[in-house]
């Protein structure tokens, strides 16, 4: 789970840096992405989460839910049988395994966390990103965008489907060890209030 979250972030540091000409697709994938992050205070959404391992046949499928709420906090949790919740304040990340009733608390880099990264959205972009390809198609109001991180970590491939107003369907991370990870997003609501409550970990 906290490896999910880490790719998502990556895929922010990306919006941060994008682009290069105004007629490029990918640039204008970009600011369609971008423009779903900023014109949001808040957001939840119902997720399916598919993770296959590469060691494994069958698919491990979790359900569960995903808040956002500006400038720095974002929380996740899915349901059981595989339990957990994970919540991110600005670079603090606590998660809880509520099977097992364990809780751990992890202390990311300051340029990890969130309140300066969704910063950066209100800049505008000037270069592609650094150390990430970019490709985008759109079919309609659809985009499909991947992202080929360069390098030796461990992804190999981000793969974002959103419509015309930003708004996130789905999300394939693909990584140099065949594991495989889709998540899917469903009853995305933007600027509904969120409170305090909806990002309680325990």
């Amino acid at each position: 789970m906290r490896k999910t979250l880490l790719l998502l972030l990556l895929i922010a540091l990306a919006l941060t840096t994008a682009a290069h000409a105004a007629g490029d697709l990918a640039l204008e994938a970009l600011e369609t992405l971008k423009g779903g992050f900023a014109g949001a205070t808040d957001f939840t959404a119902e997720i399916t989460q598919e993770k296959q391992l590469a060691l494994m046949k069958h698919k491990i499928v979790s359900r569960g839910v995903v808040r956002f709420k500006k400038p720095d906090t974002f929380f996740m949790e899915l349901y059981p049988p595989h339990g957990s919740r994970l919540l991110l304040k600005d670079n603090v990340m606590t998660i809880r395994l509520t099977d097992q009733g364990v809780t751990d608390r992890v202390v990311l880099p300051p340029e990890e966390g969130l309140n300066k990264w969704f910063a950066f959205l209100a800049k505008p972009v000037n270069r592609l990103p650094e150390g990430v390809d970019v490709k985008a198609e759109r079919l309609g109001r659809l985009w499909t965008m991947q992202l080929f991180p360069k390098g030796k970590g461990s992804v190999k491939q981000l793969t974002l489907r959103f419509d015309s107003e930003g708004t996130i369907s789905r999300i394939v991370i693909d990584e140099r060890n065949k594991d495989r990870t889709v998540l899917s997003f469903d009853k995305y609501r933007r600027n509904v209030g969120l409170q305090d409550k909806d990002f309680r970990i325990e």
